[in-house]
């Protein structure tokens, strides 16, 4: 059986109900720490490719692990490929239009890392994607991005590295998924790693890319940006 949260006489199902605060704590942070990256008249060329992205990225991982078996299939969801798929549909979708801003990732990470803080407790109440013996992973996760929510407040607080924001936090996502993967129970595709594992060493790499040249850039004088 599911389990529950009780609010009164009211009973509702635990994950859903973690899932929606997730969202509401990633709505109230958006509109309390506002990060103005984005062009007011571009935010809904970065919103319809991100959404198809993420539900094309959740899915992909679960079917490359498990096949089309139907437990899995239907409701298997991958926070990592979602993440990874909306940021990769953005970039594609900058690229085919010729887009040239950048930075605009900044303004959904304080959202994000509180949203998926608070959703995380529906997984561990729920029991779904915990560790080898039971071990609580979801303790992790809650703990990986409640401290990136406190770290990326104090970047904002200082003004640090603006506009590299998003690749820095998804990079240190790949980065803790990486290792936190030993632990859960997931198959091994090759090498001994899991799918998740593979796509977190690739992300790794290109985020620490994208990180060093959105740094390199933000350092060039003046003089050198306008050869």
């Amino acid at each position: 059986m599911a389990p529950e949260l009780r609010f009164f006489s009211l009973t509702l199902p635990a994950y859903p109900v973690m899932i929606g605060l997730g969202m509401v704590a990633a709505a109230v942070v958006r509109f309390l720490l506002p990060v103005h990256r984005v062009p007011r008249s571009r935010t809904g060329f970065v919103i319809f490719p991100a959404f198809i992205g993420l539900i094309v990225g959740a899915k992909l991982p679960v079917l490359l692990s498990y096949g089309l078996r139907p437990e899995f299939a239907a409701t298997g969801k991958s926070v990592l490929g979602a993440l990874l798929g909306a940021y990769l549909a953005v970039r594609l979708a900058k690229w085919w239009t010729g887009q040239s801003w950048k930075g605009g990732g900044d303004a959904f990470v304080l959202p994000l890392a509180a949203g998926l803080a608070v959703g995380r407790v529906g997984c561990l109440l729920n029991g779904c994607c915990w560790g080898a013996g039971g071990f609580p992973a979801p303790l992790l996760e809650i703990a990986f991005h409640a401290a990136a929510f406190a770290v990326f407040c104090l970047l904002r607080s200082r003004r640090v590295a603006e506009g590299a924001w998003f690749p820095l936090y998804l990079g240190s996502y790949c980065l803790f998924r990486f290792f936190a993967e030993f632990i859960r129970v997931e198959p091994r595709v090759l090498a001994g790693l899991t799918v998740y594992q593979w796509i977190a060493a690739a992300g790794v790499a290109v985020f620490c890319y994208e990180v060093w040249t959105r740094l390199r850039q933000d350092r060039r004088p003046a003089c050198e940006h306008s050869l």
